[in-house]
């Protein structure tokens, strides 16, 4: 299909954007990666809370990559659900040592 050339720009400029955002997403992925195995050593030491791990997950999720949950269960292996739900009863059981005091 030939197109006017105002409209070939118009389309090229769209496939330069195109390349653009999967190089971009590609790159967060990597980053994410690393981060996830960075986070996964922590968690290995036992240095990481729950509301940390609460905390990475939604900084994580927020950048709307696909495939981002399935990266943290390879890393991390606890469901984003479990971690939220033990982030709350840490907090639960932090607010109740503070009353205490």
């Amino acid at each position: 299909m030939s197109l006017p050339e105002s409209l070939r720009d118009s389309l090229q400029h769209i496939r330069l954007l195109q390349n653009k955002r999967r190089t971009l997403a590609d790159a967060q992925v990597g980053a994410e990666l690393q981060f996830l195995a960075a986070l996964r050593r922590e968690c290995n030491t036992g240095h990481t809370t729950w509301r940390e791990l609460r905390h990475a997950y939604a900084a994580l999720d927020a950048g709307r990559v696909r495939g981002m949950e399935a990266r943290w269960m390879d890393a991390i292996g606890i469901s984003p659900e479990k971690v939220v739900a033990n982030a709350k009863r840490e907090a639960t059981r932090a607010r109740g040592v503070r009353k205490r005091r």
